[in-house]
């Protein structure tokens, strides 16, 4: 492990992570905007989102196993690649004015397939690139780069989509993805424990029952799976389906970027404190756990506004907190588990974060089909306020953000 946080291959991942990541919201702000236009549909934008969610459940579990045994790095090249390509062809077809929705559901569906593959990578990877008592800095500075990123592309996303244009921005991801693969291969990743092993299916069986076995004895992650795919069922809805919710309250599409903007901006300052600060684990625990349940508070005033100015006040706060929230919990627990088999117990993990959130993005986009989006997004942050107070104030929660 690197003994300086701003080591060369810190520096190499998270400007890598940076454009792809400016490139990756430029695509899902034009490709949203595409599919919104032409179906006027919140059903089929949650099911948009939902396949590559579906895909990660399903394979999460398998793709941490293969990834413990092979080259991270090259992992990580190979994904961005995929990706870039893949979308260099979707928009060659929207230039040729041949792209349609089920394209476009088939390159969200393979998209998601080297995706699948390439997060317990990067997740992975980032332990060991970063020093242990800087995890939370280091996560922290990841994070903040991609708000300040987020923040900047929401405000300008109306602009950019009417300037440039659905193709030209879907070909600016592909290259974005490829110039992030060329940085990747100066990276220098440690190998793991059972790296250099074949992958066979008698292996990821293996790997899979003693994740399964860890996940059933280890006393927090019993706390914390199911949780996770509550909270994600009840609360991660409304993300997916910001642009038909803003549209519902009479807000203009550059309304839509700002609100963005001060979301991510806050999610930015969150992160900024806690990359600067160190905070000791009695700090951590309670800026967690009053972090989490706060943001859904406000997450509740804000879908509750007409007006403008105080959803985007609202929105801020909850933003601030949730980011806050996230940034420790994560931290600790990449810290937490056994690294021999750290990808294949954080695809069990990410399956049940992301599975959640997969059904949740067909349920409200189902729902914001017969009643207003802004009813089911309240009733849906409130019923989640009762696992998140659950999993911040359990004991077993204190005892594991005190650990590590």
């Amino acid at each position: 492990m690197n003994k300086k946080l701003w080591n060369k291959n810190f520096i190499l991942l998270l400007q890598s992570s940076a454009v792809s990541t400016i490139g990756d919201l430029m695509y899902s702000v034009a490709i949203g905007y595409w599919v919104y236009e032409q179906t006027g549909s919140s059903a089929l934008m949650g099911i948009m989102s939902a396949i590559s969610m579906f895909v990660t459940m399903l394979l999460s579990p398998f793709s941490g196993s293969i990834v413990d045994k092979c080259n991270r790095k090259w992992v990580l090249v190979v994904g961005d690649i995929f990706q870039g390509v893949l979308m260099i062809a979707v928009g060659i077809l929207a230039f040729a004015e041949k792209l349609n929705v089920p394209i476009v559901l088939v390159a969200a569906f393979l998209a998601s397939l080297g995706g699948v593959f390439y997060s317990p990578a990067a997740s992975t990877a980032i332990v060991d690139i970063i020093p242990r008592d800087d995890m939370v800095r280091g996560q922290s500075l990841f994070s903040g780069t991609n708000s300040i990123i987020n923040m900047v592309g929401s405000a300008f996303s109306g602009v950019l989509v009417v300037f440039l244009g659905v193709p030209l921005i879907i070909v600016i991801n592909g290259l974005s993805n490829l110039y992030a693969a060329l940085s990747e291969m100066f990276v220098s990743i440690p190998k793991t424990v059972q790296q250099g092993e074949p992958v066979s299916v008698k292996g990821i069986l293996r790997d899979t029952k003693v994740a399964i076995k860890e996940i059933f004895t280890h006393p927090q992650l019993q706390l914390f799976i199911p949780c996770l795919l509550i909270i994600n069922m009840l609360g991660s809805g409304p993300f997916t389906l910001i642009l038909p919710f803003t549209a519902e309250k009479g807000f203009t599409v550059e309304q839509y970027g700002y609100l963005m903007a001060v979301w991510t901006s806050a999610s930015l300052i969150a992160v900024v404190v806690l990359g600067a600060i160190k905070f000791g684990p009695k700090a951590r625990f309670w800026i967690m756990s009053i972090s989490f349940c706060t943001s859904c508070v406000f997450f509740i005033l804000a879908f509750w506004m007409n007006n403008f100015v105080l959803t985007c006040v609202f929105a801020f706060v909850a933003g601030l907190a949730n980011a806050a929230g996230n940034a420790i919990f994560n931290a600790s627990l990449m810290l937490a588990l056994p690294e021999e088999n750290r990808g294949a117990i954080m695809g069990f993990i990410s399956s049940a974060s992301v599975g959640g959130s997969a059904l949740s993005a067909i349920i409200y986009g189902l729902l914001g089909e017969a009643f207003p989006l802004y009813i089911v997004f309240i009733v849906g942050n409130a019923l989640s306020i009762v696992p998140m107070c659950i999993l911040c104030f359990h004991k077993k929660t204190k005892d594991f953000i005190l650990a590590n």
